[in-house]
């Protein structure tokens, strides 16, 4: 009896994880695809309410120059996500590549367009939600060598 127990409980456990993770993918992929192509207006409801100033900040640091930038892009920007890490059962980061993405320069300097950028993405469950976290304007892990 504690043998079908187990396995009935292990199944649901594994269910469990995987929706969360289906949605762990969701939100992250709908933040992505907004937050790329800048649509921040439509990312902030993806995001908890302290991550909304993150999006702000981004959104004041873009000038004319910029948007050139983005509007002479002939690329799409896309993304990929993939591996989820569980930090634990209501935190997790998610990897995120961005191709033909727009990175923001220096003061005074208008931004370019990157073929690849690699990015972690965390993730929070809240009210038996997942939102996107932002402790900071989301950073690249690929370094450049300029």
């Amino acid at each position: 009896m504690t043998i079908i127990c187990l396995l009935i409980f292990g199944s649901c456990t594994k269910h469990y994880q995987s929706e969360d993770e289906e949605n762990i993918i969701s939100v992250t992929d709908q933040f992505a695809s907004n937050y790329f192509n800048f649509k921040l207006k439509e990312a902030i409801p993806l995001c908890t309410p302290e991550s909304e100033k993150w999006i702000r900040f981004m959104a004041s640091n873009i000038f004319q120059e910029d948007i050139d930038v983005i509007n002479n892009n002939t690329e799409s920007t896309t993304h990929e996500t993939d591996e989820v890490n569980y930090v634990n059962d209501t935190l997790a980061t998610v990897k995120c590549d961005a191709y033909n993405v727009f990175k923001i320069d220096t003061i005074g300097r208008p931004g370019r367009i990157s073929e690849h950028e690699v990015y972690n993405i965390n993730v929070v469950k809240r009210d038996g939600r997942w939102l996107i976290k932002m402790e900071g304007p989301l950073q690249s892990e690929k370094q450049n060598r300029d």
